[in-house]
């Protein structure tokens, strides 16, 4: 009984060292309208984790994109892409550049060059959920994940919103739902399940004008490797500290 207690307290302390946050963590982009300058990421910071968001377009089709950067560099692919602004209001937040209509100068949209939001996020996390709003029933969604060793990964897209495939081909995902709205102006939540990434590039499928307003993010931190080696070993040490009390009790038997 001595020795299970022994070996139960040390496990605790390796859990209480090692175990990540489960806790989820919910991003509200909306707020006071504000058109950022050309290049300039608007942040946010809470629970500890912090996201960024800057704008992209590219001149290639969406479907062109997918099957030449996915699996790529991200960084190098990156490069290839023209920094935009990224526009916030109430609802959400979208790309912005010089020239582009009013009506889609607040949105993630494809009237013209393809736009993409990037969303850097300061720790390694899964994309539990996304709520866009001023959506209607022919939007489209892609979504890209950067892995925590840099690369462009397709992680889905569920073509029109509320459409066939809705569930975006990611693993643990279960489709989404309409919340709100009506028309052109509709909040739709995708729900996801992600494995752990430092990125989300949200863009569209196909179709001039698809857009959306990116409204909010949930998201729940991942361990990094390095916390799992911790994890691992205070499992070793909790091991080690119940052979060496077996030892001493044989030695002293």
């Amino acid at each position: 009984m001595f020795r299970f207690a022994t070996f139960a307290a040390a496990t605790a302390v390796a859990l209480t060292l090692a175990a990540p946050a489960s806790a989820t963590t919910t991003f509200n982009l909306g707020g006071s309208n504000t058109t950022l300058a050309t290049g300039a990421a608007l942040t946010q910071t809470k629970d500890g984790i912090t996201i960024s968001a800057t704008g992209y377009t590219f001149a290639s089709s969406p479907i062109t994109f997918q099957n030449l950067m996915s699996g790529a560099d991200a960084a190098t692919v990156l490069s290839g892409l023209t920094a935009k602004s990224i526009r916030r209001e109430a609802t959400g937040i979208g790309v912005c550049w010089s020239g582009e209509a009013g009506n889609q100068c607040n949105q993630v949209d494809a009237d013209g060059p393809n736009e993409i939001l990037r969303i850097v996020v300061s720790e390694g996390v899964s994309l539990l959920s996304a709520t866009f709003d001023r959506v209607d029933n022919n939007d489209t969604l892609k979504l890209y994940g950067v892995t925590m060793d840099g690369k462009l990964q397709h992680l889905g897209y569920g073509g029109i919103f509320d459409g066939a495939g809705t569930s975006m081909g990611v693993t643990g995902a279960n489709g989404g739902a309409w919340l709100s709205g009506t028309g052109d102006d509709q909040v739709y939540q995708v729900n996801l399940n992600t494995a752990g990434y430092k990125e989300f590039w949200f863009g569209n499928n196909n179709d001039a004008a698809d857009g959306y307003r990116l409204d909010s993010l949930t998201v729940t931190a991942v361990p990094e490797p390095t916390t799992w080696a911790l994890m691992i070993g205070g499992f070793g040490l909790a091991g080690a500290a119940l052979r060496r009390r077996r030892s001493l009790a044989v030695a002293m038997a």
